[in-house]
């Protein structure tokens, strides 16, 4: 697949697509390759003078399967396994739950003491894709450890046959950081317009 072909594939993958066009409160998406490739890609909102409306950017990058799990730093314990964790402070108990079920699918998580500090997991998981959330514990950010449980994560996911996505808000340097550290090859970026909520 070329670029593009993945950038819609990840548009896919984080709003969804119904007959038509993007689902939900999108008005359009736009994909653009680092290339300079360009498409539109509509949404089913519709939109009059008075509409309020909201752009999220968001730029992509598309994640290898590493062939070997990486090593947790001093101290950590590499997880990837429901077992008797408390879970990072903004999760909530039935996304927990989920999550432990493994209905959510993979997650990799490095832990110290019993309590998950960071973790990777599905933010979104379809038939074609999947790509990672990452939430590491204020305490511990600055330390590398989102790249490990990224890699992990990745591991898990090599036999399921799915292009594996890391994506992130323009602003959110840290995070480019992180994708890059992660052998993450850039795509370009995403550019939804949606109806303000």
């Amino acid at each position: 697949m070329d670029d593009l072909a993945l950038l819609r594939v990840e548009a896919d993958t984080i709003w969804g697509r119904e007959p038509g066009g993007v689902g939900g409160d999108t008005v359009f998406v736009t994909v653009t390759t680092y290339d300079g490739q360009v498409e539109v890609i509509d949404g089913h909102a519709e939109l009059s003078p008075t509409t309020p409306t909201a752009v999220n950017l968001e730029r992509s990058w598309v994640l290898a399967s590493p062939t070997h799990l990486p090593q947790p730093p001093t101290g950590l314990s590499l997880v990837r396994e429901p077992c008797d964790l408390q879970p990072p402070a903004s999760w909530a108990a039935d996304e927990w739950a989920l999550l432990m079920s493994g209905q959510a699918g993979p997650w990799a998580a490095l832990v110290e003491g019993g309590h998950v500090v960071s973790l990777a997991h599905c933010a979104r998981w379809t038939e074609r894709a999947a790509e990672v959330g990452v939430r590491t514990e204020d305490g511990y950010r600055g330390r590398g450890l989102a790249p490990v449980v990224v890699r992990a994560w990745a591991t898990l996911l090599a036999d399921h046959d799915k292009v594996l996505f890391y994506s992130a808000a323009e602003e959110n340097v840290a995070s480019h950081r992180v994708a890059a550290k992660c052998d993450g090859r850039p795509l370009g970026r995403l550019c939804q317009v949606h109806l303000r909520r």
